[in-house]
């Protein structure tokens, strides 16, 4: 007797077939292909299992090691769904999702790192770690990292300008936020890894105007905070020695140059012509406050300056405010027992 054959469509063969599920992709390939992925994709892959997680985890060193990435662009606050924009360094656009924003204000950015204020709940709603009062955090939006700081020392923000020294894993870190008393007094807030309780300072400043930007020299080890003309302040805070400061003017020692102490990115928005790469029409009036950042270049420090761009209306008030942070990105994983300030 002849065999019989019976033809299988492909949709029966697959039906038959009984394919594993993709948690059990080697550990060796998974790990290949996400480091062949940039940080956007390499969020969406960490988050399909525990298995790919984990063996996606050393995939950033290859992006983090990169020396010509240019900042990206976080803008935040836009809806009330915690829907950012990010944008790239070559204009590319995604959406993501990032509730940890929301009700912040980014005071600094370092390393992929964001230093973070949330205001009081209203009603008295508990914010952060710190009961009904006023909160700070770091967050690193790549690896959605959040390490909460002890007890903060002001409610609410009144032209408050920060830095931090290195990333907040470092036991070298260093918190300095200053703000303006009133026109002879400024207040410095410090914080040091491991400590509990902010170091607090009166600084008399009848020399320098409002200080609208702060960068941290790592050579050095000194905080320079910069006013809106050609003064800045020089804090000296290590662990080691004993607080220290001194005021300065803005000269060729500061700004781009062969002596120079920085590589200083000014009107950085405007120059990278974000308004259109975010996709925002010119007769659209918005008014942008964004946050700085900062990174090692070589054996410089590169700092991009915080800006305040008004829109096109007379009144301000009636401009669409949208809040932006520059930032670097930085993606590599924190073990848990790092995330405890």
């Amino acid at each position: 007797m002849g065999q019989c054959f019976c033809k299988m469509s492909i949709g029966d063969q697959m039906q038959i077939k009984q394919w594993p599920p993709w948690s059990d992709l080697p550990p060796d390939l998974a790990s290949n292909i996400a480091e062949r992925l940039g940080p956007i994709e390499l969020l969406s892959f960490r988050s399909v299992c525990k298995s790919w997680n984990s063996a996606s985890s050393t995939a950033s060193a290859k992006i983090e090691s990169t020396r010509d990435f240019e900042p990206w662009f976080l803008l935040y606050a836009e809806d009330s769904y915690h829907n950012c924009r990010l944008v790239t360094e070559s204009g590319k656009k995604f959406s993501v999702r990032l509730p940890e924003l929301d009700g912040t204000t980014c005071l600094a950015s370092n390393q992929g790192w964001l230093l973070l204020f949330k205001k009081q709940g209203h009603e008295g709603e508990a914010v952060g770690n710190c009961g009904g009062a006023s909160s700070m955090f770091f967050f690193r939006p790549f690896s959605k990292t959040k390490i909460d700081l002890p007890g903060c020392p002001f409610l609410e923000l009144s032209d408050h300008v920060a830095a931090f020294s290195c990333a907040p894993t470092s036991r070298d870190c260093t918190v300095s936020v200053i703000n303006r008393v009133n026109d002879y007094e400024l207040k410095l807030h410090l914080l040091h890894r491991g400590a509990k309780e902010w170091f607090q300072y009166d600084i008399p400043c009848s020399g320098i105007g409002t200080i609208n930007c702060a960068v941290y020299h790592t050579e050095k080890q000194e905080f320079y905070f910069f006013d809106h003309t050609d003064r800045v302040l020089i804090i000296v805070s290590t662990i080691h020695k004993p607080l220290s400061w001194r005021f300065s003017r803005r000269s060729s020692e500061y700004s781009v140059g062969l002596k120079s102490d920085f590589i200083v990115y000014a009107s950085y928005f405007k120059n990278t012509d974000m308004k259109k790469k975010l996709g925002l029409p010119d007769d659209v009036d918005v008014s942008f406050s964004t946050c700085g950042t900062q990174r090692k270049s070589g054996d410089l420090d590169s700092f991009v300056y915080c800006e305040s761009i008004s829109g096109d209306r007379v009144e301000e008030s009636k401009s669409r405010q949208l809040k932006g942070i520059w930032i670097y990105p930085k993606f590599c994983q924190v073990p848990p027992k790092e995330e405890a300030w």
